[in-house]
């Protein structure tokens, strides 16, 4: 059975997500930037465990444009609402840059991200295999990604 939640992509996610909206707010001064900084961190690293154990249920779901639908287009506008009212609660309209930049990265990021686990890397629970492990195989499907996408 799949997990609920996958810890790897919730590690995984809070950590890349404060830098790209520190320097999206930068204008609004350094307490704010690191405030917005720090909220992503703690909201995308909840959100990201529940949509990484979601993509890990999909990732061999047919037909792969219903999963790629799902994955790509309904969560990235489910979690971004959650993320909207979340700073606009904590700090009214002066993160909505910050927001649109993490919108793009969430389209990106969770099509990447599915199609690793179809590979089977960061993969938690049944299946998986040791985080340090998923980093090692990582430049190997990079690179099949990088042949494939020049063959099309």
């Amino acid at each position: 059975m799949n997990p609920l939640w996958n810890w790897k992509t919730a590690l995984n996610s809070g950590l890349y997500r404060g830098i790209p909206f520190a320097i999206a707010t930068w204008r609004a001064g350094l307490s704010e930037a690191a405030a917005g900084a720090a909220t992503q961190f703690l909201l995308f690293a909840c959100l990201a465990g529940l949509t990484g154990a979601l993509a890990q249920r999909l990732r061999f779901h047919a037909p792969r444009w219903r999963a790629a639908l799902i994955l790509m287009v309904c969560v990235p506008v489910s979690v971004h609402l959650i993320e909207w009212g979340a700073h606009e609660a904590l700090s009214p309209g002066v993160r909505r840059a910050g927001i649109f930049v993490s919108w793009a990265q969430s389209a990106l990021s969770m099509g990447t991200q599915w199609w690793l686990m179809r590979r089977g890397l960061f993969l938690a629970g049944e299946g998986g295999q040791p985080y340090w492990r998923d980093f090692l195989l990582l430049p190997a499907a990079v690179r099949q990604l990088w042949i494939r996408s020049g063959q099309r």
